[in-house]
């Protein structure tokens, strides 16, 4: 009998171990899916997936991992959960960590260690609790087999009470350890709402009642909380637009007389006509970030009701003048009680919104080579159902889904809008497809950004998930190229020859054309009435010369 012998009769006494007992609590608490990629950390946990009805969806990188349990989470609802080995398996998928915990996405990260013994001469020893600590909301390593129950149900509270990732570090001995005899119970969930305090919800009412021009601005917390209805009836008494950031964009019907559409970096023209003579602007899980405020310009004067259930949101950018803590929907039930109607304001700004039109006017810029990318999303827009889940990544393609692609009841726009990662919309699609299989799901990336992730259709082809992959093709990585040239006069390392995406895709098993003309865009109808069980990817090429809305100086 050989040492590996050994030790595992010594630490595999009972078929029910650490990894088991661990894979049964993220069972009890309602997780159906773990995403991750095996290594020799956590092997043994991986394995025992075979023993239980979670199913085990793995990537081809760390960071595509973390993103695809990010996007689920944000898709269903629940904690996302993924896996991944000690050292550089962490340090790969640290930007998805980063990335959950700047867009407050609850996730629980299950970092495989190596044993005790010899753990920190190992080859690929980090110290992984200082590593992640700057980029997540919680780390903790588990140390003895009795401590795995409440190691794993604190992680799980933190994810959901803080709004970020829980990193927790599972060593081998643990995973192989026989399983704790306590039966796992998960942290029961309050039942009620938390509603804001009395005297702040007054404040408030008093703020909106000296207002003469009110805004009301959703973001992510208003799609978490499912806010729509008493933001728009919040808004119909006051009188104020509905803005949004991306991350509602698909929270609200897109033709309601007071939507406004996007504000800030890509802002629309109803929005440009209306917030900059705002006195009072009420966010709804919001933040008043640089992209959201045009870097401190808009609302400079403006008082602010701040409404969110996170305590450290509150002034991340801007301290509020009222700030109600508590869940979105029952604080803006209780400014709907107590504000007056304004019938005239409510009339007043839907034809400034009907008159500005809410769309973006420009010149046609395509040529026999090259389509305008401002009209590829709109025409690739009116292929797809309404209720399509997009995902958007970073760059110079950010700009244009978020300005021209509209989202319709039941569809959501998925972006990391507060990291500004590249190499996010891929990885996304996959984990929203997860969550929502029976919903259209469409990728905007850069061909940069692609490049970084490119392997992931692979993960695409193996899972069969029908994902679009629109890739927004200008031979660079645009934005910076558009800096350049604006700051400098001239433009170093940021084009590129084109890869040819198509057969690209084709080499991963996947459905790939290249895109020259509108016209070519028809393969979408056909593709989506098809009931396809392998993913699409357009590579259009796009004209280089044009810049996202916005640019400059945004």
């Amino acid at each position: 009998m050989d040492a590996t012998d050994r030790v595992r009769e010594m630490t595999e006494t009972s078929t029910e171990t650490g990894s088991n007992y661990i894979l049964d609590a993220l069972e009890r608490e309602g997780i159906s899916t773990l995403f991750g990629l095996v290594g020799e950390g956590n092997a043994h946990l991986v394995d025992r997936t075979n023993d239980h009805a979670l199913q085990f969806t793995y990537a081809r990188h760390e960071q595509a991992a973390v993103t695809m349990a990010d996007a689920y989470a944000r898709m269903t609802g629940t904690v996302g959960v993924c896996t991944l080995t000690h050292g550089p398996g962490l340090t790969n998928g640290a930007t998805g960590i980063a990335a959950a915990d700047r867009d407050n996405v609850p996730l629980v990260v299950l970092v495989g260690d190596t044993g005790f013994a010899g753990r920190e001469t190992s080859l690929q020893y980090l110290d992984h609790q200082s590593f992640t600590s700057p980029i997540s909301a919680y780390q903790t390593r588990i140390e003895t087999s009795e401590t795995v129950p409440e190691a794993i149900r604190r992680a799980f509270g933190e994810a959901r009470t803080e709004r970020g990732p829980a990193v927790v570090e599972i060593p081998g001995d643990i995973q192989s350890a026989p399983a704790p005899e306590t039966l796992y119970r998960p942290k029961p969930t309050p039942s009620q709402r938390p509603r804001p305090d009395q005297t702040t919800v007054e404040e408030a009412v008093s703020v909106l009642e000296d207002a003469d021009a009110p805004v009301v601005l959703a973001g992510g917390g208003a799609m978490t909380a499912d806010a729509a209805e008493p933001i728009v009836e919040l808004a119909e008494r006051i009188g104020a637009p509905i803005a949004v950031t991306y991350f509602a964009k698909g929270l609200f019907p897109e033709d309601h007389p007071l939507y406004s559409g996007i504000a800030g970096t890509f802002m629309s023209p109803a929005n440009d006509e209306l917030l900059w003579d705002a006195d009072a602007v009420v966010t709804v899980g919001a933040q008043l970030s640089g992209k959201v405020t045009r870097y401190g310009e808009l609302y400079a004067d403006a008082a602010v009701v701040q409404i969110d259930i996170d305590p450290s949101a509150v002034g991340r950018y801007r301290d509020p003048t009222v700030a109600l803590l508590g869940d979105a929907s029952a604080a803006i039930e209780a400014l709907v009680d107590r504000v007056s109607v304004d019938s005239n304001r409510v009339t007043r700004v839907a034809t400034a919104i009907e008159e500005a039109e809410n769309a973006f006017e420009f010149e046609p810029a395509s040529t026999d080579e090259y389509v305008d990318p401002r009209v590829a999303t709109r025409e690739i827009a009116a292929r797809v159902p309404d209720d399509t889940v997009v995902t958007i990544d970073s760059g110079n393609n950010t700009g244009f889904p978020a300005a021209f692609h509209p989202v319709g009841d039941g569809g959501r726009m998925l972006v990391n809008g507060n990291f500004g990662t590249m190499g996010f919309a891929l990885p996304a699609a996959l984990g929203a497809q997860v969550g929502t299989p029976d919903q259209t799901v469409l990728c905007y990336a850069g061909d940069g950004s692609l490049l970084q992730v490119v392997q992931e259709i692979e993960t695409a082809v193996r899972l069969e998930l029908p994902i679009i992959v629109v890739v927004l093709n200008d031979e660079s990585y645009g934005i910076i190229r558009h800096r350049q040239r604006l700051e400098y006069g001239r433009e170093t390392a940021a084009d590129y020859s084109s890869s040819d995406f198509a057969t690209v895709a084709r080499g991963f098993g996947a459905r790939g054309e290249t895109i020259r003309s509108i016209d070519d865009l028809d393969i979408l109808e056909e593709y989506c009435e098809s009931e396809p069980s392998v993913p699409l990817v357009l590579d259009v090429r796009t004209n280089p010369d044009i810049a996202r809305p916005g640019f400059p100086p945004y």
